[in-house]
Parts: C-alpha cells; sequence; structure tokens
C-alpha cells in the first residue's frame, strides 16, 4: 500500500512499484490494491511503473493520470475493469503523453477467478489510446472488437513489439482497413481463439509467439520471411501441429514447441529448417519420438528436451547430422532410452545436461567419443551410482556437476574433487 499523503512529494520524479515490472509476463501485485487520491498532483513524475484503478471510493481514478505529462519509459495500468465511465479513461490523456515508450494495459482475465462484463471495455480501452508507444501489451480484454487504434500504422507508426494475452472473445478490429505497422517486429498472441489477424502481415515481424487457441494466426507464419524466433505453445488438444507455418521460414534460428500435452510427432516440415540454431521441445507428454525431424538441422547449435513424459527414442538418424550441437539438455524424460543414443556423432558437443531421469543407471559409452565435451551437468538421478574411469581420458572436460543423485555416486565423487583441471560441483541438495 502506498502513503495516503505521497501527493505532498510534489517534487516526486520516479515511483516504481514491485520488483516484477520488467518480467516478460508478469501479474498484478495483489498488495497494491489502490492509488492513493492526490497522485495526479505530482506533476513532476517521469517515471510511474505502476497505476491501479480500484472500486475503492478513497482511491485515486484513472483521471488522475490527465496531468501526469512529463511520465516516460514503461506505464502498466492494473484493474481497467474498475473504470465504469469511458470519459474517466479519456481524461486521463494518455495521448499527450508524448515519451512513453511501452504501456501495458490490464483487465484480470486468464490468470484471475474474477468474472468481468464487457459492456464498455471497448470505449474504455478506445479512450486510452496511447500517443505513440513502441510496445503495446493488452491482457484480459473482455470486448469482442479491438479498436482500431490498436497495433494500427496510423494511429502507433513506430510500434515494434505488440501483445494480445488472454482474449478469449475477440474476434478481430472494429476497422476493417487495418494494416499492421511495417516496423512491427515482435508480436505475441496467447488464448485468443477466435482472432483474425489482419493480412498481409508485415515481414518486418521477427519474433512470433502464438499459444493456446490461435489456430488461425498459425497460417499466416508461412509468408513471413524474415521470422528468426518462433514459439508455438498451449496447443494442448492437438496430436500434430500444421506443416505450413514452418514452410519458406529460410532466416528462422530459434523454435520452440511447449505445452502441447497431446502432440504426437514433430511436423515433418522441421526437416527442413537448416537455419535452426535453438531447438527447444518441452511439457509435450504425448510426443514419444524424434526419430524424424532432426535430420537436417545442420546448424543446430542447442537442443532442449524437457518434461516429455513419453519420448521414448532419438535414433541414429536423428543424431548423426547434429554435427554442429553446442549444447544438449535432456530433462525429465523418464522414458527416453538414452542407452540407445548414439552421441559418437555429436562432435561439436561442449556442454551436456542429464537432469531427474531415473532411468539413468550408467553413462552412455558413446559419450567417450565426444571430445569437445567441456561441461557435464547431472542432476536428479537417483539410480545412477558411478561414473565411468573413461571420463577422464575426455580431453576437454573441466567441470563436473553432481546434484541430488544416488549417495553412493556422491562418495565416489569425492574422490574426483582432487583430479587436476576438473572443477568438481558435488552436492546431495540444490
Amino acid at each position: 500500500m502506498l502513503p495516503k499523503n505521497l501527493s505532498k512529494m510534489r517534487k516526486l520524479r520516479k515511483l516504481v512499484i514491485g520488483s516484477d515490472n520488467y518480467i516478460y509476463i508478469n501479474m498484478e501485485d495483489p498488495k497494491l490494491t489502490h492509488m492513493p487520491m492526490g497522485i495526479g498532483e505530482l506533476t513532476c513524475l517521469k517515471q510511474l511503473s505502476t497505476f491501479v484503478v480500484s472500486q475503492l471510493s478513497d482511491s485515486a481514478g484513472i483521471q488522475e493520470l490527465e496531468k501526469l505529462d512529463h511520465l516516460e519509459g514503461e506505464l502498466t495500468i492494473n484493474g481497467i475493469q474498475n473504470v465504469v465511465d469511458h470519459r474517466d479513461a479519456y481524461k486521463a490523456n494518455l495521448r499527450s503523453k508524448e515519451n512513453l515508450s511501452c504501456l501495458d494495459l490490464r483487465w484480470p482475465g486468464g490468470w484471475s477467478d474474477v468474472e468481468i462484463e464487457c459492456n464498455n471495455s471497448k470505449d474504455v480501452l478506445e479512450a486510452l489510446q496511447p500517443h505513440s508507444v513502441e510496445h503495446l501489451r493488452i491482457y484480459g480484454y473482455p470486448g469482442a472488437m479491438l479498436p482500431g487504434w490498436v497495433g494500427s500504422s496510423t494511429a502507433l507508426p513506430k510500434l515494434t513489439s505488440l501483445g494480445l494475452y488472454n482474449m478469449p472473445n475477440v474476434e478481430g478490429w472494429s476497422s476493417e482497413c487495418l494494416l499492421l505497422p511495417s516496423c512491427l517486429q515482435n508480436l505475441y498472441l496467447y488464448n485468443c481463439p477466435k482472432l483474425k489477424l489482419p493480412t498481409p502481415l508485415p515481414s518486418s515481424i521477427t519474433r512470433l509467439t502464438v499459444g493456446k487457441g490461435n489456430d488461425p494466426s498459425l497460417e499466416s507464419v508461412e509468408n513471413l520471411h524474415n521470422l528468426s524466433d518462433l514459439r508455438i505453445t498451449g496447443f494442448d488438444q492437438v496430436e500434430t501441429l500444421p506443416e505450413a507455418p514452418l514452410r519458406n521460414l529460410t532466416r528462422l534460428q530459434v523454435l520452440e514447441i511447449c505445452n502441447c500435452d497431446k502432440l504426437k510427432r514433430l511436423p515433418t516440415e522441421l526437416e527442413n529448417l537448416s537455419t535452426v540454431t535453438t531447438l527447444f521441445i518441452y511439457r509435450c507428454g504425448g510426443l514419444e519420438s524424434l526419430t524424424e525431424g532432426l535430420r537436417n538441422l545442420t546448424s543446430l547449435e542447442g537442443l532442449r528436451m524437457a518434461n516429455c513424459g513419453s519420448l521414448k527414442s532419438l535414433s541414429e538418424s536423428s543424431l548423426q547430422h547434429l554435427t554442429a550441437l553446442q549444447k544438449l539438455d535432456i530433462w525429465d524424460c523418464p522414458e527416453l532410452e538414452i542407452m540407445s543414443m548414439d552421441f559418437q556423432h555429436l562432435i561439436s558437443l561442449e556442454d551436456l545436461l542429464l537432469d531427474w531421469l531415473p532411468q539413468l543407471m550408467s553413462l552412455p559409452e558413446e559419450i567417450k567419443h565426444v571430445r569437445r565435451l567441456q561441461t557435464l551437468d547431472i542432476r536428479v538421478c537417483k539410480n545412477l551410482r558411478k561414473l565411468p574411469e573413461w571420463l577422464l581420458e575426455l580431453p576437454a572436460l573441466t567441470s563436473l556437476r553432481v546434484l541430488q543423485c544416488h549417495p553412493e555416486l556422491h562418495r565416489r565423487c569425492e574422490d574426483w574433487n582432487r583430479i587436476p583441471l576438473l572443477r568438481v560441483e558435488n552436492r546431495v541438495e540444490f
């Protein structure tokens, strides 16, 4: 709670609230329920991280932002569902705040049990049009149509990043001729299952995140020829992902597929993404095999597989062409047949993480052919009792970490502490 006499601090220039204001998708601080009345008198204020709109009678309304024309940087407005009259939102006068670069507008939808009505939501959002921000994120908007200014190349010509989250009712924009800005680089869409994006999407987009039911938006990915970072998340009811989005992505470097619980196989188009350097696959509980899809990823430098409870195999054909792979993480894949993995083809591997693998009783002997391995990290492998002596023959190995494994393994690792040039971290507890 902020002090009630805050309005007397007339020369205050910076008011940063909470420690989570710079986290990518952060929650509103439940401890901050309202703003003190009179905060609008702090006309010297240049930085206000968060403004909370409340129903409390002794709290500041959103209209108290009106005089704060010197605000710059980032501003988050929480509790917009409490704006009863859209004219109060107009009085906030966000259009006059020329130095704001990042604006977050938040309804409680998606991360709250609060049921909100959408009676005046479109009018309120219409009234909150900013001057010309570079980054815009809107959370939980309950309406069916977005105002035309949201993401508009005319209203926000400098917009480089747009995020729309948890809008189950949104179908599109009120303006049929909407064009997203040609300078837009980052587009984030999550839980907007009915949303149809304006087409064509600007070719300037280099980073795209789509999640939880944005199937129509995936259809547009194919034409984003400059896309370098694609994250697909939350498609928890599909067994296969559409192939089209991965076609023609000749500049894609980072691909992340996560929270797709029923996914049984990776798209076959994955094989054509020869430019991908980083591949993350996690929380895909139905995925059983990676025998296809990795063959032509000759530029792949980092591969992480985590929380894939049904994953059983990584065949030789999957690994033999990954000659550029430098970092491999395998975490919580209890069915994976690690002993059958052909590590000898991973000639560039420098960093190997084996985490939460109860099936691991010994290290695969093929690892001894990985001559560039520098770091071996073994965590929560409860049935691994000893390490092979051939580990000492790896010429580049300088770091060994063993955490929360079998007690016998920890006792044996005490002797490894005396090996010159090998830094050993041996801990029973994290």
